[in-house]
């Protein structure tokens, strides 16, 4: 009876001290944490407030789907302005890299070796980045008229996977990679400006439907590292085989919001799938020969 009492009060412990509250502490480096491998960005590096922050970006796979899981101060309705800075997109680029940029417009621009998809992170349609713009008047903020506005816009929704897709880069067009996160935005702007960080969906190639759904947890004010910031855990997942890795390979994943004051990346690979080979005949034959002399043995132990 002691050692069952004990037993339980250990587990009333372990179920308090966890439901006691979350803390969040920062590591170098990709590191693994509840089966996702994780890597943090710059902290205190966005611009205009804790509220842009992206704190860190992490990704697991399972035998039918690849996972993404991303802590941020935004929330998945934006800012709460007048006119709103949204939440992005996830660019995922499978086989190659968003890096070296990209050169045409529409359909026909190339990001990089490898296939891109986008997974939209909310509804939208309407040129996002426009829709924005009209409220402002700074110098250093270039009209997306003259820039990502090549573009016819597609509706895309919440939770819908896109491929061949084609990302605005960011409203604030001025902001260079080292204001943005550490390790580069991207490469050069096809329009001609620093900002490359894809932002939303424009265009795309073919809807390839509903992966399962998009969550965005509202984790309240949480312990930063340095003071106590209002943080959002936004999850998701895709299809491997419509994203073409049953078979396992390299991906990227990149995330910023509208205005493009934060975005991050990581880069990782889902493993190919194990498989157990057939049996020769002769490892079978040998198997039943066994199974039946098993059987014989326990047939003449019954008779003694």
């Amino acid at each position: 009876m002691r050692k069952i009492t004990i037993v339980f009060l250990s587990i009333l412990f372990a179920v308090f001290s966890a439901s006691s509250g979350w803390a969040y502490s920062y590591n170098t480096g990709p590191y693994q944490e509840d089966g996702f491998t994780y890597q943090d960005d710059s902290f205190n590096d966005a611009s205009g407030g804790n509220q842009y922050e992206v704190y860190r970006m992490g990704y697991t796979s399972d035998d039918s789907y690849l996972y993404f899981n991303m802590l941020t101060g935004l929330s998945q309705t934006g800012e709460g302005k007048s006119d709103s800075i949204e939440a992005g997109d996830l660019y995922v680029n499978v086989g190659g890299s968003h890096q070296s940029g990209y050169d045409g417009t529409g359909l026909e621009a190339e990001y990089a070796s490898g296939n891109v998809f986008g997974l939209a992170l909310t509804s939208h349609s309407g040129e996002m980045n426009n829709d924005m713009l009209v409220a402002y008047d700074y110098a250093d903020w270039v009209q997306s008229s003259t820039k990502d506005d090549g573009y016819a816009w597609s509706a895309v929704e919440e939770g819908h996977l896109y491929n061949d897709a084609i990302f605005s880069t960011g409203i604030h067009e001025n902001y260079s990679d080292a204001t943005t996160m550490s390790g580069g935005d991207g490469g050069d702007d096809p329009f001609g400006n620093k900002n490359n960080l894809p932002a939303h969906i424009v265009q795309y190639n073919s809807d390839m439907g509903d992966q399962g759904g998009v969550s965005w947890n509202d984790l309240g004010m949480q312990n930063m590292g340095d003071d106590s910031r209002q943080v959002y855990e936004v999850s998701a997942r895709m299809s491997l085989e419509a994203l073409g890795l049953q078979g396992g390979g390299a991906f990227e994943f990149w995330w910023t919001m509208e205005c493009g004051n934060d975005g991050m990346m990581i880069a990782g690979t889902v493993p190919a799938p194990t498989t157990t080979g057939t049996p020769e005949p002769g490892t079978m034959f040998l198997l039943g020969s066994g199974m039946v002399g098993l059987a014989r043995y326990r047939k003449k132990f019954k008779k003694n």
